[in-house]
């Protein structure tokens, strides 16, 4: 767990978020929340001052697809299964401090004052581009609606940005006869505006940062990482044609919308939420302080699995 002899004032323990469209499983449990709530117990013991947060997914493309299957709205789908999630890591004795969702007004307002921080200093990229779009349901579509056959293995049925059967990663530009999983259709492309973030500019240091600082890492995490930068990064979409997201806030008129599924704006509005609560008596029995440092995730660190804020 901590691979430095550093001294952290202060730790920020945050965990993978489950998607809201189905209930945790052993797996999940034993790979991610299970250690995560060990390592934040040991912290406690010592009388180290921590803080535990989580939170449920729910704007993937997973949602939508299983909204579509039954019939309902995303909405629909996110209250059940983030209600089951929650009061199963409860009777499991998972000793979060806050456990939120990324459908909540916070962080839908945070998520926008990222996105609104990075467009106004032009750290954004700005295109059009032609992307897939589905004439019988009128709509684009996101890269896991589109299927075709795997460029790279042949298999049938993989998707626009990965095949389940070789792992590759893909882009819906390299599947052969790509289709709409909704309704079957053969895909026409369209004009469409968009946002993307240029990670091509940041990889020398993100190169230096991973590589170099950061071997301690598991090594199936390391590789993939490293297989990335070797591939060389480019510029990642920020924004998609969604009805079902965080609608980006620089205009009114927004078709597009930001996933608002990654780290910093899912969980950092939870803590900033609770900073004024005064101190609460999590499960583990002990008081866990509100102090004025979790109000911002600038002065804090996440991870998957857990974290450090340096003294």
């Amino acid at each position: 767990m901590e691979t430095t002899n550093k001294h952290f004032k202060r730790y920020t323990v945050t965990t993978a978020l489950p998607y809201a469209n189905g209930p945790v499983h052993i797996g999940h449990l034993a790979g991610v929340y299970i250690p995560a709530d060990t390592y934040v117990r040991y912290l406690r013991m010592k009388g180290e001052e921590v803080l535990f947060v989580g939170g449920s997914d729910e704007h993937g493309v997973p949602i939508t697809i299983k909204a579509e299957k039954e019939g309902v709205t995303p909405q629909d789908i996110v209250d059940r299964y983030h209600g089951i999630i929650k009061r199963s890591f409860e009777e499991l004795g998972i000793s979060y401090d806050i456990y939120s969702r990324t459908s909540s007004k916070i962080h839908r307002a945070t998520a926008q004052e990222f996105f609104k921080k990075l467009y106004d200093e032009g750290k954004f990229i700005e295109k059009e581009t032609e992307q897939y779009f589905d004439p019988e349901r009128q709509k684009f579509l996101s890269d896991r609606y589109i299927v075709g056959t795997c460029p790279k293995c042949g298999a049938d049925g993989a998707y626009g940005d990965q095949c389940e059967k070789c792992g590759s990663s893909l882009s819906p530009d390299e599947l052969i006869n790509p289709h709409s999983q909704l309704s079957g259709a053969a895909l026409v492309k369209k004009p469409t505006k968009h946002w993307y973030l240029p990670l091509d500019q940041y990889e020398p240091w993100l190169r230096e940062w991973i590589l170099e600082g950061h071997k301690e890492w598991k090594s199936n995490v390391y590789g993939q990482v490293k297989s990335w930068l070797d591939g060389g990064l480019q510029p990642r979409a920020v924004t998609r044609d969604l009805d079902w997201g965080v609608p980006r806030s620089t205009t009114p008129t927004a078709k597009c919308s930001t996933s608002g599924s990654t780290p910093p704006s899912a969980i950092s509005p939870t803590p900033r939420r609770s900073a004024n609560r005064g101190a609460r008596t999590g499960k583990n029995g002990g008081k866990t302080p509100r102090p004025s440092w979790c109000t911002s995730s600038a002065r804090t660190t996440s991870c998957s699995t857990a974290s450090s804020s340096p003294a």
